[in-house]
């Protein structure tokens, strides 16, 4: 059977992985706005977007001058984390503004499932009248169902987890690489007979869905969800070209850096069409527009053996001053770029210090745009953000306490203070950090605090004994499923019998 006809019936299979409590989410507290008033609301959300690709982060190496200017104009975020390291699990956490584990979700699984109680920002915000689009990756799991069945009124894009830039076609049955490209659910002709490149594709047709929704006196919602700078590592010549004069390293690791800087900016590009094409509508001021990437830099990377690189090895995408890679629970892997952009309300050039979520997305949107609640549905994990951007909660930030689960790989954040393990950029141990003093994750303190650390270790697992098993790996193995029947996970012996001690 086809991918798409088990998307298809997939909506006929009851929830498979939800055990989560069924509780009405909270109502938000903005009133509700008038159909004037509501602001369009914009997800631009990039694939494999490292801390280091960015230019307003400071960096030279790389060409971003639209997203700089979502930052000059909106805040940026210096602690902002996504909920998971890797594509499915993260998406699956943004769009639902859950953690994606209190419906099983721990990897990136075709049978990964939201259940259709849980609502998706588009199924939110159609519901209370707004136009909704869905353009780019959706990778949510066949049993979630195909994003017209979620809450889309309009899709462009692929179903699966990546995809070639330049090729597809109409076997629905072809490896993901090449997979079809849909329009709504109806296959697309191959891209390669326009001679088509899929990030100039997607911003086309973000541009139109604009172009068509401002005709409607209702609000519009779009969800540009941005394969770039995913590998492939393909890029029209076009764009290298432009970065001639890049100041990029000699040699090979120079030109493998320009060569991703050309993805870059045929992204960043399409960013500032579209917000061209906002000004051009004069909805500029009344649009909400958030940019993030899913995850951190990727491991794997450049045209040069070896492509699986170390810290301090990367020859394209970059995790900047960051521990770890895409998969891993080290800052690079989860550490993202993230911006809010809404004039007059968000403020302009501010940098906004305090921990925040990819999961603060959706909370926030709900609470500007005045949604009801949903009954049935697992509450927000994440926070409306508007205050705290206005200053409102004074010295306190959205959250205190921040929790990943990716496998067998975990991490809290408790404060300052940061637990985590995983199965590669380190050794094999439980390590605790504090953050504030040593971003980089360069001294591992378990051995100076291991009080500290113990508290932590407690703290996640305590957390962690409330969620479902994961049904479609046997990951996570180190997982404490007897907390509250008093087993204890001793850090202090753990880490003696991992170190052969």
């Amino acid at each position: 059977m086809s991918k798409l006809k088990k998307a298809l019936l997939a909506m006929a299979v009851s929830a498979t992985v939800h055990s989560a409590a069924v509780v009405a989410a909270p109502v938000p507290a903005a009133s509700v706005n008038t159909e004037a008033t509501r602001p369009n609301v914009i997800i631009i959300y990039v694939d494999d977007m490292g801390w280091g690709d960015v230019g307003y982060h400071g960096y030279k190496d790389i060409k971003t001058p639209n997203i700089d200017a979502l930052a000059e104009e909106g805040t940026w975020f210096s602690q902002a984390y996504v909920s998971a390291s890797i594509c499915g699990p993260s998406r699956a956490g943004m769009i639902t503004g859950v953690h994606q584990q209190r419906f099983g979700i721990y990897g990136n699984f075709n049978e990964n499932h939201i259940p259709s109680s849980q609502p998706l920002a588009m199924e939110m915000m159609k519901d209370i009248g707004y136009q909704t689009a869905v353009i780019g990756k959706w990778h949510l799991g066949e049993l979630t169902g195909l994003p017209n069945e979620r809450g889309a009124d309009f899709f462009y894009g692929f179903l699966d987890g990546s995809h070639d830039y330049f090729k597809s076609t109409t076997n629905p049955d072809a490896h993901m690489r090449f997979a079809p490209i849909y329009r709504d659910t109806e296959m697309e002709p191959p891209i390669q007979q326009s001679n088509g490149y899929l990030t100039e594709l997607f911003t086309d047709e973000a541009i139109d869905f604009i172009d068509e929704a401002v005709k409607s006196e209702d609000p519009f919602f779009m969800y540009l969800a941005h394969f770039a700078v995913h590998h492939p590592w393909q890029v029209p010549e076009s764009y290298v070209e432009r970065l001639k004069d890049l100041p990029v390293a000699e040699g090979v690791a120079g030109e493998e850096r320009r060569h991703f800087a050309g993805m870059a900016l045929a992204l960043d590009d399409g960013i500032g069409e579209v917000m061209d094409s906002l000004k051009h509508h004069g909805i500029d001021d009344n649009t909400i527009v958030f940019f993030m990437s899913d995850n951190g830099t990727p491991r794997g990377q450049g045209f040069a053996q070896p492509v699986q690189k170390q810290r301090g090895e990367t020859t394209m995408s970059s995790p900047g001053p960051f521990n770890g890679f895409k998969g891993d629970t080290y800052e690079g892997g989860i550490r993202v770029p993230f911006v809010a952009r809404w004039p007059g309300k968000i403020p302009a050039g501010q940098e906004y210090k305090q921990m925040v979520s990819s999961m603060d997305i959706l909370p926030t949107i709900a609470a500007a745009a005045g949604t009801a609640p949903w009954s049935g549905a697992t509450p927000f994990d994440g926070k409306d953000l508007m205050p705290y951007l206005k200053g409102e909660m004074g010295a306190d930030g959205p959250h205190e306490t921040m929790y990943w689960r990716r496998d067998d790989d975990y991490a809290i954040r408790d404060g300052d203070w940061k637990l985590t393990w995983n199965s590669q950029s380190g050794p094999q141990t439980i390590r605790l950090f504090n953050i504030e003093n040593d971003p980089g994750e360069w001294d591992d303190l378990v051995s100076k605090h291991p009080e500290k650390a113990q508290e932590l270790q407690n703290k996640f697992d305590a957390w962690e004994a409330t969620l479902p098993v994961n049904k479609l790996s046997y990951k996570p193995q180190n997982r404490n499923m007897g907390f509250y029947a008093g087993e204890i996970t001793d850090v202090k012996e753990y880490n003696k019998k991992a170190s052969g001690r």
